[in-house]
Formats: structure tokens, sequence, C-alpha cells
């Protein structure tokens, strides 16, 4: 290797090692020797807990996994935080979209990055934070919020999750029955008390091809979202739900945990075909027992 090319790989090193370190205003998840987190700000002044007080400035230039020792000589480990782990730290006003449940509605609405998204029922950001990393910066997520308070929430935990205002991202505050859209999206996520009021509304902006994704908690709320979906001629209308059960494992025996994650919504995916005056057949889930 010539010197050029040595000087080049050594550059690239150092700055991977810098990227490495924490930076200044960054997101950091201090995590203590039992497990217990908070979300803070490198450099952001001293952080209190009962484990003791450190210095965030202390945070600037470390890397994952090294430590600062509070006041009380008590450890807290450095991290950064997942997307997972910011949802479940971000501000809320009401119960946010479990990450299980925001995985089953990028992969199951196939959300893809270019994509353009229709979000009605933000709540605190927490799905939309999925989805304007799935879209990416070809995409666009238009969000929908009824709740002028709930909008503004959602705004400042999409801000300070992504640094700044996303430029993919439009959130309107506003009720998807009554305000007109002009786009054209390619799919439709609904988390909302009625969504099957709101079925023909989003479906004159759903492209033909395009998913219907809807969250529901109770299974009537869900028999009526179906009934409207069919009755506005989608297909392949299937309902499920995921439960998460964590494991104990170490090297002398492995079992379920004794609490789990269980029911929290049902799932809706539906499809935006073209009219036809054929049955149009339901594609079996490939993941469900074969009918008998």
């Amino acid at each position: 290797m010539d010197a050029g090319k040595a000087a080049s790989v050594i550059r690239e090193r150092n700055s991977e090692t810098v990227m490495s370190q924490f930076q200044p205003g960054e997101l950091v998840l201090l995590t203590s020797q039992k497990g217990k987190t908070w979300l803070v700000r490198a450099g952001a002044g001293s952080f209190s807990s009962h484990l003791g007080t450190v210095d965030l400035r202390d945070v600037v230039g470390r890397e994952e996994g090294e430590f600062l020792e509070t006041t009380q000589g008590a450890k807290v480990f450095l991290f950064r935080p997942s997307l997972g782990d910011y949802i479940h730290k971000l501000k809320r006003r009401t119960q946010v979209i479990y990450p299980k449940d925001i995985g089953a509605f990028l992969v199951y609405g196939d959300i893809r990055p270019g994509d353009v998204v229709l979000e009605s029922g933000v709540g605190s950001g927490a799905l939309t934070l999925a989805l304007l990393r799935a879209v990416g910066p070809t995409g666009r997520v238009v969000s929908l919020e009824i709740r002028p308070e709930f909008a503004e929430l959602a705004k400042k935990n999409i801000e300070v999750f992504f640094g700044k205002s996303p430029n993919n991202h439009t959130l309107v505050v506003g009720d998807i029955t009554a305000s007109p859209l002009a786009l054209q999206a390619d799919r439709v996520v609904l988390d909302l008390p009625e969504p099957w009021k709101a079925v023909e509304a989003v479906s004159a902006c759903l492209r033909t091809g395009g998913l219907l994704v809807s969250l529901s908690p109770q299974v009537g709320q869900v028999q009526l979202v179906c009934q409207e979906l069919k009755r506005h001629g989608y297909a392949n209308v299937t309902t499920f739900e995921l439960l998460k059960r964590n494991w104990k494992i170490d090297p002398r025996r492995a079992r379920p945990e004794d609490r789990m994650i269980g029911h929290t919504g049902f799932i809706t995916v539906a499809k935006k075909i073209a009219c036809t005056s054929e049955e149009v057949p339901t594609i079996r889930d490939p993941e469900a027992p074969v009918p008998s």
C-alpha cells in the first residue's frame, strides 16, 4: 500500500473512531448495574438519581459500554438508545404502540424506502418515528392528529429523536374523515378509536395495490373495520395479534419470564384493488395453520 492510500485508510479509521464516541447533545441511555435506565443528553450538565450524581460533560468523547462513577460510587454505563428504548422513554399522553406491533406494521404493511405513507392517529409519535426511518429521505409521511395537544407532543418527541424536524414529515391537525387531502399514498396506517369511519376517506388517497394497516384494541372494532374494508373493495383482509414472551437464559437453566407482554391490539391488513365483478380469493396466510 502506497503512502497516499495508507493515509486515507488512517483518516477513515480516525473518523470512525470519532463517530463512535459520544458527541455533545447526543442522546445517551444511562444504565445502572441492575439494568435501570435513564435517557439523557451528553454534555447537558449534571444528572442525579438515587445512585448519586454524574457530570454529563464527562460522557462526551467516551464510547458505548464505558461507564461513569456517581458521587456515591455506583457505576452507570453508557449506551446509545435504540428506537425501542426511546419509544419506552418518550413523553406520552396515551398508551404508545409497542415495538412488537410497530415491527408488524412495517413488515406486513410492506413499508419501503420511497413510500408515501398516510398516518392517522399520531398519539405520542412512536409509530411515526418508525415510519420515518422506514421510508427514508426519499419517502414521505403525512400524519393527521385531531387533538392539537397530542400533535404538539408528537412533534417534540420526533424532534428530540432526530435532532430536528424531519424534512420528509408533514403533521396536520385535523380530522381524517373531514380533511380533504390532495395526495396519493402507497400505504395507510390507522391508530384510531373508530377506524371504520376513516376507511372511505383514506381510500380516496390510497393507490390501487396499496396496503392499509389498522390497530384496534377490541375485537368489536376489528369487526367493524373489516366490514367497511370489504364494502370498499379491499382484498386479502387479515387480522392477527402478537404476544411477546421473554426468556431467562443462563448456563444452568432456561425458562420463560413470569410476566409477558400479552394482548396489546389486533392488527388488520388489507390491500386495495381495482373494482372487479369477480369474487377475489383471499390469499392464505403462510404462517397460519393449513385448513382441513
